[in-house]
């Protein structure tokens, strides 16, 4: 029986397997959060009516679940995941959080209206909820002195309506599908990295 002595050298490239650990990260962070994402915007149903207090918030019309984002931070090494404000505005974190908000108020700009200029005038046969102003030209010094009065009149309706605070109370709809997904989250760096 004979003995065979063998020498072997070994190189660790670690900058090699450190971008590959961080390529995979970004992938497995990216898989992570669309997988979150889609969980949340199946939470939340199409409905008119609101959710009751403590379920995924009601949309009437679907954009909710549209505008729910996610953006893999490679630097950070970490994943955000929500309803991106610019189009979601933010009453969607009241939502998940819950809170009081006063509404911030948009008033006209006051102005003296003269014959001959574009001004706001009632429409015939408006609805209760829709005040029927729209804008003409202006005929006559009545319309005229009539849509100087309307302004100052949707004005004070306006900064009437903005001292009521609004509460709305916590329907989380990102948080809990952060609980539903985190036993699957692991599954995602599993056999990521690849030499």
């Amino acid at each position: 029986m004979t003995l065979l002595r063998m020498k072997t050298r070994t190189h660790f490239r670690q900058r090699e397997v450190q971008a590959k650990v961080q390529q995979a990260t970004f992938r497995s962070l990216g898989h992570a959060g669309g997988a979150i994402r889609l969980t949340a915007a199946r939470s939340i149903r199409r409905r008119k009516k609101p959710s009751l207090p403590g379920t995924p918030p009601h949309t009437p019309t679907g954009h909710l679940k549209r505008v729910i984002r996610y953006e893999v931070d490679e630097h950070q090494s970490e994943v955000v995941i929500g309803p991106a404000n610019e189009y979601a505005r933010t009453i969607w974190n009241l939502h998940e959080f819950g809170g009081t908000t006063t509404p911030k108020i948009r008033v006209l700009k006051a102005h003296r209206f003269r014959v001959g200029e574009y001004g706001p005038v009632r429409r015939g046969n408006a609805g209760a909820r829709d005040r029927g102003l729209t804008r003409a030209k202006l005929t006559s010094q009545a319309q005229a002195d009539r849509a100087t009065r309307l302004v100052q009149e949707e004005n004070a309706l306006r900064l009437a309506g903005s001292k009521r605070p609004r509460r709305y109370p916590k329907r989380p709809f990102m948080g809990p599908s952060l609980e539903r997904m985190q036993n699957r989250l692991p599954s995602f760096w599993q056999n990521s990295v690849k030499a």
